[in-house]
């Protein structure tokens, strides 16, 4: 007394999936020197070197416009807030996307060789963008710091925050026991 029922066998000959053709290994000696092709380019569709090159410069180069843009964006940003680790991100997605252009620039199509040439210079706008946010910010980091330690050591936070100081009551250790918990 089964509760449940047997499915009927199938008798016809396992069919298999199709097969993708393996990814080149690192250490295969027909493939030194080449750059890997990215996830988004199918092996299939590619049937000569040169557009595995081309596929690969374009990847490459989606990948630095989007560094390019960051750097851009990030390195005035950091003018507003006063951040060194911004500024610091800023130049460095600058000069990698740089750098991802300038090996690149050589296996791009005739058609965006002018795209890549533009993608080029926005990326050394944002390292001299990021550079001087980066300096600019040190430096004002450097002239605040022994003014922040000296407040931080003796209270009086007035020289920072001005009139809003005179809001924040200090208490003395004496007055609540000497004890952080109360």
């Amino acid at each position: 007394m089964d509760q449940f029922p047997q499915k009927p066998e199938d008798t016809s000959a396992p069919s298999e999936p199709p097969q993708r053709p393996e990814p080149s290994r690192s250490d295969d000696p027909s493939t030194q020197g080449q750059r890997p092709i990215p996830p988004s380019v199918d092996p299939q569709t590619i049937e000569s070197g040169e557009s595995a090159q081309a596929a690969v410069a374009d990847y490459e180069l989606k990948s630095a416009r989007t560094l390019a843009t960051v750097a851009t964006v990030a390195g005035p940003i950091s003018f507003i807030i006063g951040g060194v680790a911004l500024s610091t991100v800023a130049l460095v997605c600058a000069i990698i996307a740089f750098v991802k252009i300038r090996s690149v620039l050589d296996d791009v199509a005739p058609a965006k060789q002018p795209y890549a040439r533009a993608l080029r210079q926005t990326a050394l706008m944002g390292i001299g963008i990021g550079a001087v946010a980066l300096v600019l910010n040190g430096v004002s980091v450097a002239m605040m710091l022994p003014v922040l330690m000296e407040a931080m050591q003796t209270g009086d936070y007035s020289a920072i925050l001005g009139d809003a100081a005179s809001s924040l009551s200090p208490t003395s250790p004496s007055e609540d026991g000497g004890n952080a918990w109360g």
